[in-house]
């Protein structure tokens, strides 16, 4: 028997009184912006909070490649390859109850749609990934959490019987609050609302999406966690000599990228046509990066740990080799299997090893050899590649560990990185998971010509006087 749920969402009548005073129509979406964000920070903690308690069934380490190396090697295959199999039969098994493949994600719903998430496919989409990101599977458990934050603050503008245009104004401050809320970087994810997601910097009307960073990185400072994401040594000044080095970085990472979106996208479609169910299709890629973290338990998980090791340590050349080509294996493997996630951290990761791998062979010999200040470049430089957001990657890259010093040689390389990648592959990894490739330039033009209105954020007429407002669903 099949169930449907119901995609009602009850709203408020008139909620707008408060706000017609003739105020400017920027002022309440400040106040809506910051209610977003604290909202969506509390969604990214539960999502982080799930986490930890399922990896606790199996392991008494919190972090995943602490996990894995305290698990006997039979359990380290085992643990992914049961998460993999597990995470494509809720998503299959959810997709056939409610009659409903999949939902638009928070870029769709923003660029090309009306700003409004279902709670029911995205519910399915965030169970299957928990227990994916739970057993290891590499792959990034914050774009799960940027999407949960997004349908989260959906939500409230459905509630409040918000139009269209300030839907998507509601949902792309939701993406900025998970995205600060994940990496401790509001800056960092306001630039990623406005480079990526729309395209373009419009000061007055990215307020909002600021407000809602601000206030979702202020919320996870206070209750949950204080400091940057990354502890890090402090990096020197940088000097002349040293930009030679970052361009020769951001280089080396602009030709790298369009290799690795290629190897993604190659891998998906060939992988996905070896299997049809998509329980089987996960699970073997589980097995896959089971047998791979028994030659390095670093390869479990989105990278943090990782992360924290190479900016904390020292690592020999042959040992950043290994987790280089390792983590990307698997990496493609939890791709082209479709577990749901994000490839944002494990990019981050990628970058880091190419930062240090091309620091222990390449540098030129009177420049700094800092090695915490190349593996933050090497990130940043990888990130722009991919993403085509040179200015939101070197920022980040300052707030994840506070270092100001990197970013006078994170803004030349990543801005070189990004140009070289565009050069060479035109679209970035967020305009082909779009299906913007496709659809051209004009699609997305087309989207952000109607984002953001003139007027006051919620309808100054009821839906029965005017025969609008009504979503889609509810009209059917």
């Amino acid at each position: 028997m099949a169930f449907k749920i119901s995609h009602k969402i009850p709203k408020l009548k008139h909620p707008e009184a408060p706000f017609n005073q003739g105020l400017d129509p920027m002022v309440p979406m400040l106040l809506v912006g910051a209610a977003v964000g604290f909202i969506g920070s509390l969604a990214v903690e539960l999502f982080r909070g799930s986490m930890y308690a399922i990896v606790r069934f199996y392991s008494s380490q919190e972090h995943l490649v602490a996990a894995a190396r305290a698990l006997p090697m039979e359990m380290r295959i085992m643990v992914p390859t049961i998460a993999g199999f597990a995470s494509g039969l809720a998503m299959w098994a959810g997709h056939r109850w409610i009659k409903r493949p999949r939902g638009p994600e928070y870029m769709e719903a923003v660029q090309v749609g009306d700003g409004v998430l279902p709670l029911g496919p995205n519910l399915v989409r965030t169970g299957s990934s928990l227990i994916g990101v739970s057993g290891g599977i590499t792959i990034g458990r914050e774009g799960t959490m940027i999407q949960f934050a997004s349908v989260a603050s959906s939500l409230l503008g459905r509630i409040f019987d918000a139009d269209e245009s300030h839907r998507r104004l509601i949902v792309a401050c939701g993406a900025a609050a998970g995205f600060a809320a994940a990496y401790h970087a509001p800056i960092a994810g306001t630039l990623f609302v406005a480079e990526i997601i729309l395209g373009g910097l419009a000061l007055r009307e990215v307020s909002a999406v600021l407000v809602s960073a601000v206030v979702a990185e202020l919320t996870a400072q206070a209750f949950f966690a204080s400091g940057p994401l990354y502890i890090a040594h402090a990096v020197p000044a940088v000097g002349f000599n040293d930009l030679f080095d970052a361009a020769l970085v951001g280089l080396v990472a602009g030709l790298f990228g369009p290799v690795f979106l290629w190897l993604l996208q190659t891998s998906n479609r060939r992988y996905q046509a070896l299997f049809t169910f998509l329980p089987v299709r996960m699970g073997v890629a589980g097995l896959a990066i089971g047998l791979l973290s028994t030659l390095a338990p670093e390869v479990w998980g989105n990278g943090f740990s990782v992360m924290q090791s190479f900016l904390s340590t020292h690592w020999a050349l042959s040992a950043v080799v290994s987790v280089l080509v390792l983590r990307l294996i698997a990496v493609i493997f939890a791709s082209a299997a479709g577990i749901p996630g994000g490839v944002l951290t494990p990019t981050l990761v990628t970058g880091a090893s190419l930062g240090l791998l091309i620091g222990h062979t390449m540098l030129i010999p009177w420049a700094d050899h800092s090695q915490t200040l190349w593996m933050l470049v090497g990130m940043g430089s990888l990130l722009a590649a991919t993403t085509h957001a040179p200015a939101m990657s070197a920022i980040m890259v300052f707030e994840t560990t506070h270092n100001y010093h990197v970013l006078l040689a994170a803004l030349p390389a990543c801005v070189i990185a990004s140009v070289v990648a565009s050069l060479l592959r035109h679209h970035s990894v967020y305009t082909e998971a779009l299906g913007l490739a496709e659809h051209g330039p004009a699609a997305s033009a087309a989207a952000r010509r109607t984002i953001w209105p003139r007027s006051l954020p919620f309808h100054l007429k009821s839906a029965s006087a005017t025969g609008k407002g009504k979503h889609p669903e509810e009209a059917a």
